[in-house]
């Protein structure tokens, strides 16, 4: 191991659960459940389906766990992919974490949060405040982790104190527990396309549980705190997950928070009133900035590690004097302003949620020839090779359901990844 690296490893099991708290808790949570409503999902179905995705985030988190364990180096799926698989293939997953899985993701947690401040502030400018963000939380992370990390750390602590605020509100204020609402379920819904729809809602929602993984070469011990970051943060994650809906399914009949974005705001209103609702917004904003910090800190290590390997321009990898490669962050900035700019929420979720769906189930494929190479010497993965072969069925089940009903958004994922083949294509025969 570097010197280089020997330095760079600053990141503990705390502050890497904190990451993929961060990273996890953001845009999907505060929106996504009224969209589920309006799709025809009763109070139980969306509980099923938020278990569900809680699991198969556990699952990923497992077998990530044992390839970080195992390659502890910066890169995520990008990193396991190349080594394991194939470098075509990493570059694509580097590609799509590039557009896909970060720089528009941090454009949704930026314009969810606008939209949240929105319903305060009459009149408030959520596109232009979006990007104000961004650009500030990435001028702070192009320039020294350990200060960012604090930062994170300490936004995620405020984070989940608001979140478990809520609940403990809407318990103690609310109507009361209603066992009804778990038990209120369509059996026929969970084998349509609308069901498969629903839970790329929750992937993309849950997305962030391999956070840890694209800052191995900064986690300190990364063969025992790399999987423990990743488990705790995702469990504790989906514990906060359910709760939050049921929170939300107690204080709101469901006919009334179908098709609405601003979710936490609708129960805050009904049951605490404008002072409430606008309280809770403002709060839920904060919370959301701790969604965008941590993707701006954990998306350019995965640029980082394309630009070591030549196959993005080396001043990606160009590490700062405080060991940031401060680069690669402001080209993450520039693409997130982009989508802030252009794209719709809703089809931001889609596309999003599809197309990091192919690559997670394509990483956790990797484990088994991980295995089979004999290179797992730390094992992690409890209930090998049930739990991979469970989160590859399911990503390929909700793969199939999207295409036949979200084909735009699901044909846009599709060309994203066409345009980042034929780009490898151009590198590799440049360095030939």
């Amino acid at each position: 191991m570097s010197k280089e690296n020997i330095n760079r490893r600053v990141v503990g099991t705390y502050t890497g659960t904190a990451i993929v708290v961060s990273n996890m808790i953001g845009t999907g949570i505060f929106t996504t459940t009224g969209l589920m409503a309006a799709m025809g999902a009763l109070g139980g179905d969306i509980l099923i389906a938020w278990l569900i995705g809680g699991l198969l985030a556990l699952f990923g988190a497992l077998c990530y766990g044992e390839l970080g364990a195992n390659m502890p180096e910066s890169g995520g799926e990008y990193h396991y992919i190349s080594r394991i698989i194939h470098p075509s293939l990493g570059f694509l997953s580097g590609w799509i974490s590039l557009i896909v899985g970060f720089s528009a993701p941090i454009a949704a947690a930026a314009i969810s949060m606008s939209i949240y401040l929105a319903t305060v502030f009459p009149g408030w400018p959520v596109r232009s405040m979006a990007v104000l963000t961004i650009l500030l939380l990435s001028v702070l992370h192009a320039y020294d982790l350990r200060l960012g990390a604090r930062i994170q750390a300490g936004l995620v602590i405020l984070k989940v104190m608001i979140i478990l605020g809520f609940i403990a509100g809407v318990m103690f204020t609310g109507p009361g527990p209603d066992a009804s609402i778990i038990t209120d379920i369509n059996p026929d819904f969970w084998f349509g396309p609308a069901f498969a729809v629903i839970l790329i809602f929750v992937a993309f929602s849950y997305f962030g549980w391999n956070a840890a993984s694209y800052i191995g070469a900064e986690i300190k011990k990364p063969e025992k705190n790399l999987p423990r970051a990743l488990i705790l943060g995702t469990t504790t994650v989906t514990i906060l997950y359910l709760l939050v809906n049921y929170a939300y399914l107690t204080a709101v009949s469901i006919d009334k928070i179908a098709g609405v974005e601003s979710i936490a705001n609708t129960a805050a209103l009904t049951l605490w009133g404008e002072a409430g609702g606008r309280t809770i917004s403002i709060l839920i904003a904060v919370g959301l900035i701790s969604t965008v910090s941590a993707m701006i800190i954990t998306g350019p290590r995965v640029y980082e590690a394309m630009a070591r390997d030549s196959l993005f321009p080396k001043s990606l990898g160009k590490l700062n004097r405080h060991g940031v490669p401060s680069m690669a962050v402001t080209l993450q900035a520039v693409i997130a302003i982009i989508f802030t700019v252009t794209a719709t929420f809703n089809v931001l979720l889609i596309y999003i949620g599809f197309t990091l769906n192919i690559f997670a189930a394509l990483c956790v494929f990797s484990l088994f020839r991980l295995r089979k190479q004999g290179l797992a010497s730390v094992r992690i993965c409890l209930g090998y090779p049930v739990t991979p072969i469970i989160f590859i069925l399911f990503a390929v089940w909700m793969t199939v359901w999207s295409i036949k009903s979200q084909p735009v958004s699901a044909v846009t994922g599709l060309g994203t990844i066409a345009v980042g083949y034929i780009f490898y294509l151009v590198q590799k025969k440049r360095r030939l």
